[in-house]
Formats: structure tokens, C-alpha cells, sequence
């Protein structure tokens, strides 16, 4: 399967290495595409970094700067959570554990008592 479009090297290798060894549903490629996408933008947040540098981008009359190091420990975070949520199996072939849906709320029945009664 072909990388998507304007993915660096980093985000391609790793587009390879997922997509030839896993077979993957539609939702996790979208997945996956961010994911290649948070590693491109890593690996130029440390070019960055190593270089001193803190332009993200040049544009006539304009610099956009960031705090480089600020930057790194979010998108190395989201970089995880993309990646756990693929649930790809290990090398036993079993994948992690899915998190259910939230339980929503809780209500009294009718048998029990309310503890905190309304105050007229």
C-alpha cells in the first residue's frame, strides 16, 4: 500500500514498516497516516533543536517561531496515543486491551433512598 502524499522520509519509513507487516481496517490507516505525520513533524522539531534553531517556517515578510523542546514532549505524547490506539498485536500476535465506552450516569432506583432529599 502506497504512503499518502507529503509524508518525509521518517513518516514514509514508518508507513512502510506498519502497513507491510499488518493488515489494517480504514480507521486505523487514517490512524496511521497521523501518526507518519507526528513522526515527520518530530524528526523536524529535532532537526530544529540540534541546529539551535527556533523557525518553524519562512514566509516573505513573515518568521514563525516555537520553543522547540515545548513542542517535542507534546507531539512525542500524541505520537503514543496514536500509536496504542492502533492495538496492533505483538510478536505473540495478541493485541492490547480495548478500553470500553464510558458508562454514562448512574441513577437512583426507585427503591432507593436519596440520601441528599430536596429542600422546599
Amino acid at each position: 500500500m502506497r504512503a499518502p502524499e507529503g509524508l518525509g522520509a521518517g513518516g514514509k519509513a514508518l508507513w512502510r514498516a506498519v502497513s507491510e507487516t499488518h493488515e489494517l481496517d480504514p480507521m486505523q490507516l487514517v490512524t496511521l497516516t497521523e501518526v507518519c505525520r507526528a513522526k515527520d513533524r518530530l524528526d523536524r522539531l529535532d532537526a530544529m533543536t540540534r541546529s539551535g534553531s527556533d523557525e518553524w517556517a519562512s514566509l516573505p515578510g513573515v518568521v514563525l517561531t516555537l520553543d522547540p523542546e515545548a513542542r517535542v514532549n507534546s507531539t512525542a505524547d500524541l505520537l503514543k496515543q496514536l500509536l496504542a490506539s492502533l492495538r496492533l498485536p505483538d510478536k505473540y500476535g495478541r493485541r492490547p486491551q480495548r478500553r470500553g465506552t464510558p458508562r454514562g450516569v448512574y441513577r437512583l432506583n426507585s427503591s432507593t433512598r436519596n440520601p441528599y432529599p430536596r429542600r422546599k
